[in-house]
């Protein structure tokens, strides 16, 4: 959630200080009442405001959008940890960027209401919270409560989040912790969730799905058609000619008399579907290259491999290619936990004629399906066309399969482009290429 609220003056109490804050820095604020005889009076850090001033500014800010003065009551080395996500924001730009996109993502309406504040360390703040919509109305979930530390100018350094939780497991929560904490007690450091972040989960994942993907569509007996050792020898005489009519090029010679090698007639919905599938996996390699996560392969011709062998057989290299990139970063030294991954490079300056190039070969591709050779009937038997293949012949099924995986593998590579394009299956790949391979505008950060 967020570590901002709107002050409703009236539900501020005046209670103790330390009320909420934890034990050590309750103890700090009875060390400041006793140091003035016994009243909590309130002391003020740097900008003549008190902590509780500076918070409640902060909401206040927040609250009616004011940007400008929540990069003000920020340090400029400020860690800001919400609870919800795994790693702390360090930077005042990195906090103001993402309170940015927070308030574009949430409802305008939506405020957040200060319930009880701190009031006896000039330099710590605890605060409880919810968020309400429209006239106050006080929204499901929305409780939290914040911690704040500032500098002597009165700048916060750090905030942490705590927000209340959906789900309520209650006692569960005690019995799991009882549980796991003898396993916690005799792994030791060696229990930090950080940790985690050495192994290859994601990875190990894409490799289970690839194990999964084999086993249905190469090995298997469940998918329409015959496992690929048994394929009939006319299903891949046809795959062979198809991929001599590889985007539609030797057709087009072989109208002009120039076709260097026989160029064979095949069904016009499987040569359709055949070279888009293949325009789609051209469109990959710019991307690939351009990519951060993939240069831990072994440079640009390790990666134009994996694509040469995707551009034959999409899935069976995609896949794996996938699983590799998803891997931890190798480690500066032994021991140490994987770096970021590097951030992504523009892509190349050939990459619009990839696109355009991909958008031809699959605007033809549609076209073709739907009217080339029109001894093949019209749009009813070509439709009955495509439907007994697709329940028949396990290479037609395995295209029209991996043209769904596509789309899921278009939003991985694409993770820098604007929602707009990365969404959109094939087409949005081909317009962003085409367009120069614009990133997401700040605006449009976690979209």
């Amino acid at each position: 959630m967020l570590l901002l609220s709107r002050q409703r003056v009236a539900s501020i109490e005046r209670r103790p200080s330390g009320h909420i804050l934890p034990s050590c820095l309750r103890r700090r604020c009875s060390a400041h009442a006793t140091e003035t005889g016994g009243k909590q009076k309130a002391a003020v850090v740097g900008n003549g405001l008190t902590g509780k001033d500076v918070i409640v500014r902060y909401y206040e800010a927040y609250n009616s959008g004011d940007l400008d003065t929540i990069a003000s009551l920020l340090a400029p080395e400020v860690s800001y940890h919400d609870m919800t996500y795994e790693e702390p924001l360090i930077g005042r730009d990195k906090v103001v960027k993402f309170l940015k996109k927070v308030r574009r993502l949430m409802p305008g309406d939506l405020k957040f209401v200060i319930e009880d504040v701190t009031t006896g360390d000039p330099r710590a703040v605890g605060i409880t919270w919810h968020a309400e919509s429209g006239e106050g109305v006080v929204l499901p979930f929305s409780r939290g409560c914040s911690f704040y530390t500032l500098n002597p100018q009165g700048q916060i350094t750090t905030a942490r989040d705590v927000v209340e939780s959906v789900i309520k497991p209650g006692d569960t929560t005690l019995k799991v912790l009882n549980a796991v904490t003898p396993v916690i007690r005799r792994l030791g450091p060696a229990a930090d969730l950080s940790a985690l972040s050495r192994l290859p989960l994601a990875s190990a994942a894409v490799w289970a799905f690839y194990a999964g993907y084999s086993a249905y569509i190469m090995l298997g007996s469940s998918a329409p058609g015959v496992p690929v050792y048994a394929t009939p020898p006319e299903v891949l005489t046809e795959v062979f000619y198809e991929s001599l009519n590889f985007f539609y090029v030797n057709i087009g010679l072989s109208a002009l008399g120039l076709s260097p090698v026989p160029s064979v007639p095949c069904p016009p919905v499987s040569e359709a579907v055949f070279n888009f599938v293949n325009a789609w996996s051209l469109m990959a390699l710019p991307y690939m290259l351009a990519d951060g996560r993939s240069r831990k392969l072994g440079g640009a011709k390790r990666v134009v491999a994996w694509w040469t062998g995707i551009m034959f057989l999409t899935n069976v290299f995609y896949i794996p290619y996938l699983a590799q990139r998803a891997a931890p970063e190798p480690p500066a030294t032994p021991g140490a936990l994987p770096p970021t991954p590097p951030a992504n490079s523009p892509l190349p300056g050939w990459a619009p004629a990839f696109g355009a190039t991909s958008l031809t070969v699959g605007l033809l591709s549609i076209g073709w399906a739907l009217a080339a050779r029109p001894e093949y009937g019209g749009l009813a038997e070509r439709l009955s066309y495509f439907l007994e293949t697709f329940n028949s012949n396990r290479a037609f099924y395995a295209f029209i399969v991996d043209s769904g995986l596509y789309c899921i593998w278009q939003a991985v590579l694409m993770e820098d482009a604007p929602a707009r394009y990365r969404f959109v299956p094939f087409f949005g790949m081909a317009a962003h290429l085409i367009t120069g391979g614009r990133a997401k505008t700040e605006d449009e950060e976690g979209l």
